[in-house]
């Protein structure tokens, strides 16, 4: 698939009225782009203590590239959800990854809210012993997501490799998101033995880690 993930600041203050306008006008136009797959919006979780980097994300699916260049790039619907984007958000963050989803939402699960932990990072190549960085890559792909997907409670799980966007590189190779009922659900799931496992992998295996928590709706 070809998964875009946005991060984004409101321009006005008054944000009940740009809350309202972003349900109201920009998701509703951004449910109509042809093609679309996967729909999540969501505002971000403040770290302890700081404010959060970005105010609002959203998590857009295609088939493939082609699909979401002609469904963002191209139709009349992403002129309308593009212009209303620049009338009301600013500080914007667009990435793009060729993605595969590893554990599926449930089939009546549109609607419903999520706890949504978004990762950027970069794999362990000799550092971990791994010979060359498609080795990392394949141990990542085979090894690592064997263990997260068995993580209690998980309701979804999507991985992705980071591709040139609007003509920038990417800042890391990889991003990984799941999803779980609450954020309790995320803690208990990390405690279990097999959260166990899998942090002891991320330590051996992931680098230079940037994490977004996201109380998200699935809209799509």
């Amino acid at each position: 698939m070809r998964t875009v993930f946005a991060c984004f600041d409101f321009k006005s203050p008054e944000l009940e009225v740009e809350e309202r306008n972003y349900a109201d006008v920009h998701v509703a136009l951004a449910r109509q782009l042809p093609g679309l797959r996967q729909y999540i919006t969501g505002r971000l979780r403040a770290p302890s203590g700081e404010r959060p980097p970005y105010y609002r994300a959203a998590l857009l699916s295609y088939d493939n590239a082609a699909e979401a260049e002609a469904a963002m790039r191209k139709s009349p619907v992403a002129k309308a959800v593009a212009a209303d984007g620049r009338d009301h958000m600013t500080n914007l963050r667009w990435l793009e990854m060729d993605s595969e989803i590893i554990v599926p939402f449930d089939a009546n699960s549109a609607g419903r809210q999520f706890l949504l932990m978004a990762a950027g990072f970069d794999l362990q190549v000799e550092k971990a012993g791994f010979s060359d960085a498609a080795s990392a890559e394949q141990r990542y792909l085979g090894e690592h997501t064997r263990i997260a997907r068995r993580l209690p409670g998980l309701r979804h799980y999507m991985v992705g490799r980071l591709v040139e966007a609007n003509q920038q590189k990417p800042d890391r190779s990889r991003m990984a998101f799941i999803a779980f009922d609450d954020a309790e659900a995320l803690r208990a799931a990390y405690r279990s033995p097999v959260g166990q496992e899998l942090i002891k992998d991320e330590e051996a295996t992931i680098a230079n880690a940037r994490v977004y928590r996201i109380d998200a709706t699935r809209q799509l």
